[in-house]
């Protein structure tokens, strides 16, 4: 029996050997890093494509509005009367644009929106297209307006959306502002895994009041996607300018605050 014994430990040892030798082997360890690698892909395909941040964002260089939702309550039109308020901080519920009025364009506002985007897929995200789509369009709105003129320099921007085209996709912004060709025309936009990239947009209108997201039409290894971007679940908001607005304010220097000039068309002042 003890020779038995002796001999079952033998072959035991010899199988415990053959086993540890295969599980450390070159081949082995090669076979292993392949099948983590593989894990991390799969890990990395069930994530959404891309990570994305929306907000929008304000340049120095631009003359600025505050635009009213509703008619101004006794509160509101108290708070605007105070010295040095600044605008937005007297009114809950507006949307900010800028002033991009020209003699071509007269009722003409822009809004400011900044994307940061992060690769986080597998494989290279390739952005094929990017469109404004607009959900809601009715009149400008015409409540009340508060005008600040602009305070300095800007930085360029990148993409341009006009949201009186029936399919808004992105353009190239000249020099002097002005839309040209499609912006992946003359630009490929890929994302590899990790990778951020930030993006400037300029979306504008001439006759609206545009409630509007923003869709990436996306190329993953040949499978055709479609992100959309949002304001934290809610969608963007532009307007043009109205006609005739009920109440207008301007920032007045001399006065280090708001000045209330009745109702009337729009008039930006200095």
């Amino acid at each position: 029996m003890a020779a038995g014994g002796g001999a079952a430990a033998a072959i035991f040892a010899a199988l415990v050997a053959e086993l540890d030798d295969r599980l450390t082997s070159p081949g082995q360890a090669v076979r292993d890093d392949r099948a983590v690698e593989a894990a991390k892909r799969e890990e990395a395909r069930r994530k959404a494509p891309l990570s994305l941040n929306a907000y929008y964002y304000d340049r120095s260089d631009d003359a600025k509005i505050w635009l009213a939702t509703e008619p101004l309550s006794p509160e509101v039109r108290q708070r605007l009367a105070m010295p040095a308020r600044m605008q937005g901080d007297a009114a809950e519920g507006g949307i900010s644009a800028v002033l991009g009025t020209s003699d071509e364009h007269p009722y003409r506002l822009l809004t400011r929106v900044r994307l940061s985007v992060v690769g986080q897929w597998a494989a290279p995200v390739f952005v094929t297209q990017m469109r404004a789509r607009v959900l809601r369009r009715s009149a400008p709105l015409s409540h009340a307006y508060v005008f600040h003129q602009s305070q300095g320099d800007g930085e360029p921007l990148k993409i341009g959306f006009d949201l009186d085209e029936p399919d808004s996709i992105a353009r190239v912004i000249g020099p002097d502002e002005r839309l040209g060709g499609a912006y992946v025309d003359d630009r490929s936009l890929t994302l590899t895994p990790g990778e951020p990239i930030t993006i400037d947009v300029q979306a504008q209108t001439d006759r609206s009041y545009c409630e509007w997201v923003i869709d990436l039409d996306l190329d993953l290894d040949g499978e055709k996607r479609v992100v959309t971007v949002d304001d934290d679940r809610r969608p963007f908001r532009s307007t043009s300018l109205a006609r005739r607005y009920q109440d207008r304010y301007y920032f007045s220097m001399a006065k280090s605050g708001l000045v209330h000039d009745g109702s009337g068309p729009f008039e930006g002042r200095i």
